[in-house]
């Protein structure tokens, strides 16, 4: 898969934070109930957890959770050049450079494919603590460059008990998001308070 990195990645991931991700004062509207129910189990929720938790963690809930195969369908029904990006926590190995955080683009189609085929044979050798380098990392967030849809791919799977004894079953059940963002949406009073007060850090 041919792919070209983006040099100044800050304007773009401030953009997509924008858009995609709850400030924390909007966070605690969407997730009020999860946030009172944690804190009846003896896990708050504070802003210092907001700042370290994964950005999809901090998505509405509003968003579409879907399996893998439902997110690989809808990055394959968007023809063309698309955008992704990494956490920053994540390290990632690409042609044997190690790149902490980046954001690149490529083609829908063959990232799609490379996304599928990555994860399903990296994932019994990662239970067996084999890293592999020079791939795809594990929590990954694919866009168009105008930010009107995104697909996230994130390394929690939605069947906890596969993941001890059936790896291909665990693979199936990557637990994905899909943000689908109305074409009315951006500039109203919801998006304006997605911004306001948004975090630039992220883990």
């Amino acid at each position: 898969m041919e792919f070209n990195y983006i040099d100044d990645i800050s304007d773009m991931e401030n953009a997509f934070i924008s858009h995609f991700v709850l400030s924390w004062d909007a966070f605690q509207i969407k997730h009020k109930d999860w946030i009172a129910e944690m804190k009846e189990g003896g896990c708050p929720i504070t802003e210092q957890w907001y700042d370290q938790s994964y950005m999809w963690d901090r998505m509405d809930p509003k968003y579409a959770r879907v399996s893998m195969i439902e997110a690989l369908r809808f990055l394959r029904n968007h023809s063309g050049t698309v955008m992704f990006m990494t956490e920053k926590s994540e390290d990632a190995y690409f042609q044997g450079k190690k790149s902490i955080a980046y954001i690149a683009e490529a083609d829908a189609f063959s990232l799609a494919d490379r996304i599928e085929c990555e994860w399903y044979d990296s994932y019994g050798l990662t239970q067996e603590n084999i890293l592999l380098e020079d791939r795809l990392p594990d929590d990954l967030y694919v866009f168009d460059r105008s930010m009107t849809w995104c697909a996230v791919f994130t390394h929690e799977t939605t069947d906890a008990e596969s993941e001890i004894d059936t790896c291909e079953k665990a693979a199936r059940n990557r637990y994905c998001i899909i943000c689908e963002a109305p074409m009315n949406y951006f500039g109203t009073d919801e998006h304006k308070e997605r911004v306001r007060g948004g975090h630039g850090t992220i883990c």
